[in-house]
């Protein structure tokens, strides 16, 4: 069974759409048994009520009393058991989530699938300290979309699809990790794809060394080629896939590197760091000429970077510190700082290039929660043209064009006041919020120049409404700098 959830966004001048799907394949219905089901409405299973078939809700969601002893499959809505809830059977959701009240029983397992776990699987047995088991709701949800995974510093995790203007279709169906199931100190992990617009493979493979003692500072050296962007804030890869295979359009700008690094990566519960000596030979994607895509075939792709091609030699690094694993809503911040100093290039000048990201959220009052996300981009040396800051478009300054500024230096600010769930009395949370940011060569102005940086930045503000579980949001922004811009937007994941 495939869900699809396809979105439209509509803008002024320049479209701007993400789209997002995650598919499941449930199990065949075991014994024969016959289906209760349901599409585009909500379905309700009242106390002291059994229903001995499967039931099967599309397009709604499904409340449960009483009993259930089938299973459970609802698509595109939400399954919520109340206290006095049972069922026999498995439960699967597909594009929504389960919600599992105290004192409801569950004897099969809890199958997820939406935009931001994937696939998730969990058993609903008691746990043997006696307490309840597993609940699913906006917080947890939230938390673990959010957490900052050390682990991703040395070898990231790749979507096994990735479609995009440079690469075509991207496949990584081959991701393992050898360390005796987590008992030893070494670790070997490959990714293993192929680029078929490209016409060639593409991958990573690393070896790690930990040294336990808790914070588990690691030694490590991997080996690659995959592509690289600078616009990885932007938008999350899944929503950049589809949509370019929906709507032809592709919000990151990446060049390939072919290589190896090495170096050594630390993390503890509120700070993670890596650096590493990199050496890579970096090329320019070809354009690739057969592109598909569903909707808006009449737009055209943007060219691919323009590269030079040569080896690059560079100390690169990454420290975060704050609240990496914060609960939701909370108060909290973190700092990040990702730097790069070339040392030596065949067709480039030196370099040296560091953002630095500040990420505040403030609980004002139970269920209203401030959000905000500074970035700071400076450079020394002749910054090359397919590594300048850019701001405008999605993921950056909303309501304007995609980097419409360029720079060797970049400050840019988005926030939003988020009045949760519980706020709104119902199943969505709404969002009010503004963009603002200003990229310029420094020759111009100074990061200290405040005034100047007021005068030059793009601005823009709008309002959001999503659903309780983050998998969809609707944007509708307007430019506040003088352009009469409307942008709407809908989108899976959270604005940043």
């Amino acid at each position: 069974m495939l869900f699809v959830c396809f979105p439209l966004a509509l803008h002024a001048q320049q479209p701007d759409t993400t789209v997002a799907m995650e598919s499941l394949e449930p199990e065949e219905d075991s014994g024969g048994a016959s289906s209760e089901i349901r599409f585009f409405g909500d379905y309700y299973i009242a106390a002291g009520e059994t229903s001995k078939e499967d039931v099967k809700v599309y397009g709604g969601d499904l409340f449960v009393a009483g009993t259930v002893d089938g299973q459970i499959v609802v698509v595109g809505g939400d399954a919520t058991l109340e206290s006095t809830a049972a069922v026999k059977g498995r439960i699967v959701t597909i594009g929504g989530t389960v919600h599992q009240n105290a004192g409801a029983t569950v004897t099969g397992e809890i199958v997820q699938a939406n935009i931001r776990k994937g696939i998730n699987i969990a058993r609903s047995e008691e746990a043997p300290d006696g307490s309840d088991g597993p609940k699913f709701d906006f917080e947890d949800d939230f938390t673990s979309a959010e957490e900052w995974e050390a682990k991703s510093l040395v070898h990231p995790d790749m979507d096994t699809f990735i479609y995009n203007r440079d690469e075509g279709v991207l496949l990584t169906p081959f991701k393992w990790r050898w360390d005796r199931g987590g008992r030893s100190t070494f670790r070997t992990s490959l990714s293993l794809g192929y680029r078929f617009g490209q016409g060639e493979a593409a991958g990573r493979l690393s070896l790690e060394k930990s040294f336990g003692g808790g914070v588990e500072p690691i030694l490590f050296l991997s080996a690659f080629r995959q592509s690289r962007s600078d616009d990885g804030y932007r938008i999350p890869e899944d929503e950049n896939s589809l949509s370019s295979l929906f709507a032809r359009q592709d919000f990151m700008d990446r060049w390939s590197e072919e290589g190896y690094e090495a170096g050594a990566a630390f993390h503890e519960s509120v700070i993670h760091a890596k650096v590493a000596y990199r050496s890579v030979d970096i090329t320019p994607f070809g354009e690739v000429t057969d592109l598909v895509s569903w909707f808006h075939k009449e737009r055209t792709f943007r060219a691919p970077l323009s590269v030079p091609t040569g080896n690059v030699t560079s100390i690169a690094g990454r420290i975060a510190v704050g609240a990496l694993h914060r609960k939701f809503p909370s108060t909290g911040i973190i700092v990040a700082l990702d730097g790069e100093s070339v040392l030596s290039a065949d067709n480039l000048e030196n370099f040296d290039r560091f953002v630095t990201e500040l990420h505040v959220n403030w609980e004002l009052a139970p269920d209203i929660l401030i959000r905000t996300r500074t970035m700071v981009g400076e450079s020394e040396g002749l910054l090359p043209h397919f590594r300048t800051f850019g701001v405008g478009g999605l993921g950056s300054v909303s309501a304007h064009p995609y980097k419409v500024q360029t720079g060797n230096r970049m400050v840019q600010l988005s926030a939003e006041l988020m009045l949760l769930p519980d706020f709104m009395d119902g199943h969505h949370y709404l969002s009010l919020f503004v963009d603002s940011g200003n990229a310029w060569d420094r020759d111009a102005y100074s990061l200290t120049d405040f005034s100047s940086i007021g005068e030059n930045a793009l601005s823009a503000a709008g309002v959001g409404i999503g659903d309780a579980d983050l998998d969809w949001r609707i944007n509708i922004a307007r430019s506040l700098d003088g352009r009469d811009t409307w942008e709407t937007t809908f989108r899976f994941h959270l604005n940043f």
